[in-house]
């Protein structure tokens, strides 16, 4: 019980700040949709800003974080504050080397990255030219972010989650405040973008460093790589930098083949993927983010019990989250890019397809959601093999699907492909998750599962229903999506009390 309240205190105050990002992240959208639309200029910087975004999860957020932490809060718990101390130093400073030199060696080479991204640039070379010259800008930002990412970890283990779920607020303004006010002093104006997200990379690692100070965290450097921690750290590493690798492949390979359609196609899917990502960011990577430190505790203490009624609650509590969130995108689907998207240069055709992109991508939405809950169970226990050899199965089933599907159905193929591949991770890594440490989805976790989908079902024919009303009496967008949103939280709620979901009482 106690684990399950801190899970939820640290999930509130995360969901509280991505909410906000996410909010002004919609914002950002509308800004780039409205003076860009969907085309040359909005491939080529999508494109750029993705390579940086790999390196970022690959070496903070990611392989480096998820090998680090689970060390990293064991010395914590055992209060060893020079141990800590020298383990924090040695791994910022080997990561603040290998961050400088990625800088370096991307800016050098950009084409290389840009090529091996989107080869069907070589074909358009409009976009391959801005493409190149937009990643040289932002290249240097892997090593700002990369440094935020990894300081923000080591926050959380130390109880502050806010810093770390409010940097991303930074990076959203300086978007905006880029295609607005920075637009018309660039040709093409694109190239703002670019700018804001060096600035906004800047100002983001300055207030992680502000509150590592605050929290009388010693931030500096040491070579002392012989450290037993150090070296715990480093044999962590490979396996959880492969992992992490495998799934950005998994990303990359949609960007890859929807350089070859049509343009605009790498627009659509980044739009669509804004939506879909929505309810993932302030929920399901919250989650990820609030349970971490906690199992990595539990498994210090060797607690097996307590880390499986962590992830039976951590579960059901996303279930309970992201089921309604994927009824609600479904229904709201045309209305949602409507009223976000279509302003400006953003025409009808461009909403169709970005709507039918996040239709399949929805499809996957509750797995992708899941495998923020599991994912951290195998780190925390200091098994990375195990989800790397998922993510790797997982990408050849998305590289097979995605190859079929889009020679029928386009763009929405590579979507629905990346959710079937989302699918057989997270049901691969549940069945291993039990045969490996017998954690597995109780009793408890099927009837609040049950509830859940009875609760969304009733939500989802009221708030239909309201939405062909609405439609009749020739609402437009914003007042359907508003009613819709309030009435199915009422319904949703009000059902799962009915119903008596232990979530909810909890």
């Amino acid at each position: 019980m106690r684990a399950n309240l801190a899970i939820i205190k640290n999930l509130s105050v995360v969901s509280f700040f991505t909410l906000i990002s996410r909010i002004l992240g919609l914002l950002r959208d509308v800004c780039i949709a409205y003076f860009f639309g969907a085309g040359i200029e909005t491939d080529a910087f999508f494109v750029a800003f993705r390579i940086p975004n790999l390196f970022r999860r690959l070496f903070g957020e990611g392989g480096i974080s998820s090998s680090f932490i689970p060390v990293y809060s064991e010395s914590v718990v055992k209060k060893d504050k020079k141990e800590s101390e020298e383990l924090f130093k040695t791994v910022f400073t080997a990561l603040f080397f290998i961050l400088l030199f990625l800088s370096l060696a991307g800016f050098l080479f950009s084409f290389f990255f840009v090529t091996i991204t989107a080869p069907g640039f070589l074909y358009k070379p409009l976009e391959f030219g801005l493409a190149v010259l937009l990643a040289k800008i932002m290249f240097p930002y892997i090593f700002l972010i990369g440094l935020t990412a990894f300081l923000s970890g080591v926050l959380n283990v130390h109880g502050s989650y806010a810093p770390g779920a409010m940097y991303p607020i930074i990076l959203n303004v300086l978007f905006i405040i880029s295609a607005v006010f920075l637009r018309p002093f660039f040709h093409p104006g694109i190239y703002a973008l670019a700018v804001g997200v060096m600035i906004g990379g800047g100002l983001q690692l300055v207030s992680q460093i502000y509150y590592i100070k605050k929290k009388k965290i010693n931030l500096g450097f040491s070579f002392n790589f012989k450290n037993k921690g150090v070296r715990s750290v480093f044999k962590l590493l490979t396996p959880s930098l492969l992992g992490m690798a495998v799934i950005q492949l998994n990303l990359l390979f949609d960007t890859l083949l929807a350089s070859f359609l049509p343009f605009g196609s790498i627009s659509f899917l980044y739009y669509g993927d804004r939506l879909y990502q929505f309810p993932l960011g302030v929920f399901a990577i919250a989650m990820q983010t609030a349970i971490f430190p906690a199992l990595s505790a539990s498994f210090a203490k060797n607690d097996i019990a307590e880390v499986g009624r962590a992830f039976n609650f951590a579960s059901s509590l996303m279930f309970f989250i992201i089921i309604p969130s994927s009824v609600g995108l479904i229904l709201l689907k045309n209305r949602l890019v409507q009223l976000i998207y279509m302003h400006g240069v953003f025409n009808a055709l461009d909403a169709q397809k970005t709507a039918g992109v996040l239709l399949f991508f929805i499809i996957g939405l509750w797995a992708s959601a899941l495998l923020k809950t599991v994912v951290p169970v195998f780190y925390s226990m200091k098994d990375t093999k195990t989800p790397v050899n998922a993510a790797i199965l997982s990408l050849i089933v998305n590289i097979i699907f995605a190859v079929a599907l889009m020679q029928f159905i386009g763009v929405y193929g590579l979507a629905l492909a990346s959710s079937i591949s989302l699918i057989f991770n997270y049901l691969f890594l549940l069945r291993k998750l039990h045969l490996k440490k017998g954690i597995k989805l109780g009793g408890g976790f099927f009837k609040s599962f049950t509830k859940t989908l009875i609760a969304s079902l009733f939500m989802g024919i009221f708030v239909e229903f309201l939405i062909l009303v609405l439609i009749k009496l020739n609402y437009g967008p914003l007042p359907v999506v508003l009613a819709s949103v309030f009435a199915g939280l009422v319904t949703y709620v009000l059902a799962s009390f009915i119903l008596k979901n232990t979530v909810i009482r909890i």
